[in-house]
């Protein structure tokens, strides 16, 4: 009878879980496997040829899943390493710093959309920035240009987002017990000696998670670079899920899944591979 009441708290998530993502999922995958169209009313099972279609647009779905990977790459370095930066400079007490985690954190308050339209207004090519620039000769078309634009974009995205990853570190320094920081000081451990032996293998596991999640966030990446370049110039910004959001437009909805599905299968994988490798980075730290 206590077993029963127990499980029975599980009832609603999963209910939820079921309904909102299970299902969904399922008609996807079911969806991918078929010719379904906003255009044609009757739907047919036809197997794998999406999928083989897939293969005969290699070019183009291999350039979206390079753009995709880059994109998210560099998202994560971004975020991570100037999170954990901000994060140890607002671990110090010092006057305006809970002001300053405000600031920090403010901008993943805003819309993703727009914040993409106003860097849109502030780095096209005759911008405020390159107004300012123009002088030193380094002006630039950051979301025209087809070497610059993606790198714009992560730009942008990283200052939007990072503060998700100062909260997060700066939760788990604040956690660091401050016998083990005297008792360094004690042993005559400096500043970087501390963050070095002491903090950053503490709080790794908090670095870890943050930069797992948002490399898989960066994976799954649409709307500022819909906001910002909507996938060009050209296919320079061009990724899985802009590429999915222009098949649908054409009223693909079964290759679309499909496309999908191999989205969702490719991040499934190299996110295991991931917390797999850091899991064991853990261990022999």
């Amino acid at each position: 009878m206590v077993r029963t009441y127990r499980y029975a708290f599980l009832v609603p998530a999963v209910a939820v879980f079921t309904v909102f993502f299970l299902l969904p999922a399922f008609f996807g995958m079911y969806l991918s496997l078929t010719d379904a169209s906003t255009f044609v009313p009757d739907t047919r099972f036809i197997g794998l040829d999406n999928y083989r279609l897939m293969a005969g647009d290699s070019s183009v779905l291999w350039n979206a899943t390079w753009n995709q990977f880059a994109y998210a790459a560099c998202v994560t370095v971004g975020k991570t390493v100037l999170g954990v930066a901000i994060a140890f400079l607002l671990d110090r007490t010092f006057r305006g710093a809970k002001f300053l985690r405000v600031v920090v954190y403010l901008p993943i308050m805003f819309s993703t959309i727009v914040v993409g339209l106003l860097f849109g207004y502030i780095l096209k090519a005759d911008g405020p920035l390159n107004i300012l620039l123009k002088p030193f000769g380094l002006a630039q078309d950051w979301f025209g240009s087809f070497d610059l634009a993606l790198y714009s974009v992560t730009a942008v995205d990283t200052w939007m987002g990072v503060g998700w990853t100062v909260v997060l570190v700066l939760a788990a320094l604040q956690a660091v017990p401050t016998e083990l920081i005297e008792s360094a000081h004690l042993d005559g451990a400096g500043p970087w000696q501390v963050a070095r032996h002491i903090k950053i293998p503490y709080i790794r596991h908090a670095i870890n998670l943050a930069g797992l999640l948002t490399f898989i966030t960066g994976m799954k990446a649409f709307d500022m670079i819909y906001a910002t370049t909507g996938g060009g110039p050209g296919t320079a910004t061009e990724v899985l899920t802009s590429y999915v959001y222009k098949q649908l437009n054409t009223g693909a909805l079964g290759y679309a899944a499909a496309v999908n599905v191999f989205q969702f299968l490719m991040i499934t994988a190299v996110a295991l591979v991931i917390n797999r490798f850091v899991r064991r980075m853990e261990a022999t730290a």
